[in-house]
């Protein structure tokens, strides 16, 4: 792994581990960013900042070089809250351009993060990597642009020649989680008191430390063409916040709504959100997510990867201190019951 290491979403909650992980191996990694863009989650990293846009083909041809290692991370995750046309073109549109410029200027390796969003959810009890790609059988923009840029890559694995590893993440959670994800908006809005009901289901989910550590191991361990699910642990929602409750000494949970009674204001809840440029706890497409089948399974990231999730609590406990340490404007220290 000496050979130079490209990341795109470096600033992401998964970037940012990643490349903290590479730098803290002494790697020589560089890092597309946008122009004007917060580098607070790598600005203590050392590391080469390079400004552009993955959807500029010029600018993305020009950094990828012969025999370098791809980390493609970045892109749109939306829950229904942005226009189509914008997320197909980071989505689908920038992993076209990187895939194109891995071939054109043979890289070495290419790494692409996609979603286990993509997987059929009536596929079977237990959910695998998928094999088919048909954007009919996933819901939301999020899962079909995802879909169409897994499939292209595959694609030209198998067609012209690319080397590439597709990891398929569950709900990622845990610390360094700089931009606040929709799951690290959960537990701010329940640890501050603000979190005044929960609905009916749960998910699987995955410390974003054990998906960076998968992320590193293909690069060296990945098969070209093959994908990876990299899943945690079903949780349920109550489960989740009970979680919480024993890291802050509580004990009471809020109400909780029949799902019929929250879908009605869904919509009404991403404008708030949206207004107040933060992340909706319950929009229409987190609550169709709580209620599918997360059965998701890990054995061929295990096998393959070492792949070694640690649980769930010592996820949301770490991420609960991290917020507490890293973003205390966001923490009402007086709703917490615990020592600072």
């Amino acid at each position: 792994m000496d050979e130079k290491i490209i990341i795109t979403g470096a600033t992401g909650h998964i970037g940012n581990v990643v490349a903290r992980k590479l730098v803290e191996q002494g790697k020589k990694l560089t890092a597309l960013v946008l122009p004007n863009e917060d580098l607070t989650p790598i600005k203590d990293l050392n590391l080469d900042i390079v400004y552009g846009d993955i959807t500029d083909k010029e600018a993305v041809f020009k950094l990828i070089e012969k025999d370098s290692i791809v980390l493609h991370f970045a892109g749109i995750i939306d829950i229904g809250t942005m226009d189509e046309e914008t997320i197909r073109k980071v989505n689908i549109g920038g992993t076209e351009n990187i895939v194109d410029a891995c071939v054109g200027n043979r890289a070495k390796k290419l790494i692409y993060l996609s979603t286990v969003h993509i997987i059929d959810q009536d596929a079977g009890e237990v959910l695998k990597e998928p094999t088919e790609f048909d954007k009919n059988k996933v819901v939301g923009n999020y899962a079909k642009t995802k879909l169409e840029a897994t499939k292209y890559i595959f694609d030209a694995c198998h067609e012209r020649g690319l080397n590439a590893t597709v990891l398929y993440p569950s709900g990622v959670i845990g610390p360094y989680d700089f931009k606040i994800s929709e799951l690290g908006q959960v537990i701010l809005d329940y640890m501050n008191h603000k979190l005044l009901a929960y609905v009916k289901g749960g998910y699987n989910f995955v410390d974003v430390r054990d998906v960076a550590d998968a992320t590193i191991r293909a690069i060296t361990d990945g098969k070209k063409g093959e994908g990876y699910i990299v899943s945690g642990y079903n949780v349920d929602l109550k489960e989740l916040l009970g979680i919480i409750n024993e890291k802050l000494g509580r004990r009471k949970f809020p109400p909780k709504l029949a799902l019929w009674f929250v879908r009605m204001f869904a919509g009404l809840a991403n404008a708030y959100y949206k207004a107040r440029k933060k992340k909706p706890v319950f929009s229409k497409y987190s609550l169709y997510t709580l209620n599918v089948n997360h059965n998701f399974s890990n054995e061929k990231a295990k096998q393959e990867l070492g792949f070694n999730p640690r649980s769930v609590k010592d996820s949301v406990s770490d991420a609960v201190d991290w917020f507490i340490k890293n973003k205390p404007e966001l923490v009402n220290f007086k709703k917490l019951n615990i020592d600072v």
